[in-house]
C-alpha cells in the first residue's frame, strides 16, 4: 500500500476546509470538519492493512491537522489537545475499527466471510486484549469496543500528563 495518495486526498480536503471557514475559524468546528471528511480518505481500507511503516507519515498528517488548526508549533506533541477534542490518536482510531471490521464479517451470514474472519480471530483477539477487550467478535459490542480503545487511550494520556 502507498501512503501517499492517501494522505495527498487528506491534506487536499484539509486544505479546502480550512479555506472555506477562514481564519476566524471555530476550533471545534474544523476538528469535527476534519475528521467527517478528511478521515475517510486517509483511513481508506485501514482494516485489511498489514504494513504498518505506512503508519508514520498518515500519524505525521493527523497530527499536523491539530498543529495547523489550533496554530501550535511542529515540535509539541498534539497528545493533550486529542485530549482536549475528544479525538484518538491515528494508532487507535485504526485499532478501534479493525476489530469493528472483522466482527463484521464474523457476524455477516456469508459462511467464506466467516471463515475468513474465524482464521483471523487470533489476531483481532490479541489486538483486543492491549485495550481490555476479550471478546472482539462474539460478544462485545461496537460501542464496548470504541470505549474500550478511548478508556486506555485516556488513562494513559492522564499518567503522561502526571508525569509532565
Amino acid at each position: 500500500m502507498d501512503s501517499s495518495v492517501a494522505i495527498s486526498k487528506f491534506y487536499g480536503s484539509l486544505n479546502n476546509i480550512l479555506n472555506v471557514i477562514g481564519y476566524t475559524r471555530n476550533e471545534m468546528v474544523a476538528i469535527h470538519l476534519v475528521i467527517a471528511y478528511c478521515l475517510p480518505a486517509l483511513l481508506y481500507g485501514c482494516e485489511s492493512w498489514s504494513l504498518r511503516h505506512e503508519l508514520k507519515a498518515m500519524t505525521v498528517a493527523w497530527n499536523n491537522r491539530f498543529r495547523r488548526i489550533f496554530n501550535c508549533c511542529w515540535r509539541e506533541n498534539p497528545r493533550l489537545l486529542f485530549y482536549y477534542c475528544n479525538s484518538l490518536p491515528l494508532s487507535c482510531l485504526i485499532d478501534q475499527r479493525r476489530p469493528l471490521f472483522w466482527k463484521h464479517l464474523y457476524h455477516s451470514g456469508n459462511s467464506l466471510l466467516y471463515s475468513l474472519a474465524s482464521i483471523c480471530y487470533g489476531n483481532m483477539t490479541a489486538l483486543a486484549a492491549k485495550y481490555g477487550i476479550y471478546s472482539p467478535l462474539t460478544s462485545t459490542s461496537g460501542f464496548e469496543i470504541k470505549l474500550h480503545i478511548w478508556k486506555t487511550f485516556e488513562k494513559n494520556d492522564c499518567e503522561l500528563m502526571l508525569v509532565v
